[in-house]
């Protein structure tokens, strides 16, 4: 039977990218094998690392969910054996490192995620940058001003409002 990757993180079946991501910063820094000096120290810090690359990514959540509980193995499935090698490869590397180092990595920074209010105030201010241009046409005569401004601050703004609406697809639930 496989591993219930939901137990290892501590969170429910229906958890939303931004619960995963916590909960595997949380169970990281708590478990990384040059903090936490039991004997089996490395395989609870693998075994939390494949729990959140499942997980985390939608395409093997699904194939693990629709397997868990039948006599099926996701493991037969190729893409689903890549990522969990690819998890145990990349948790053994970080698992050599200091917590300090580890933290410093790209892929443990990748999981900082930001909350409800952070993604609403990214729209709010994305939506102002994205009107300035023409607020600056409208309160400078100066066309040549609107017209700038439109190439700096509308692209400004919406990219910041793309990045929002990004951040509030993290906190969907899963189902």
């Amino acid at each position: 039977m496989l591993t219930d990757y939901y137990k290892v993180l501590d969170i429910g079946n229906d958890a939303s990218d931004l619960e995963i991501k916590k909960a595997y910063r949380q169970k990281s820094k708590q478990f990384h094998p040059s903090v936490y000096k039991e004997p089996d120290a490395q395989n609870k810090f693998i075994e939390i690392n494949e729990a959140y690359e499942i997980l985390i990514h939608h395409n093997t959540r699904e194939l693990y969910e629709e397997d868990f509980k039948t006599w099926h193995n996701p493991e037969e499935y190729p893409i689903y054996k890549y990522w969990i090698d690819a998890a145990r490869s990349r948790a053994n590397e970080h698992a050599k490192l200091t917590l300090d180092d580890f933290l410093k990595t790209k892929f443990y920074r990748s999981t900082h995620t930001g909350s409800y209010s952070v993604f609403m105030a990214g729209m709010i201010l994305g939506s102002i940058v994205s009107i300035s241009p023409y607020a600056f046409m409208v309160l400078f005569d100066n066309k040549l001003i609107g017209v700038a401004s439109v190439f700096v601050a509308l692209p400004a703004g919406i990219y910041m409002i793309i990045q929002s609406l990004a951040g509030f697809q993290s906190l969907k639930k899963f189902h």
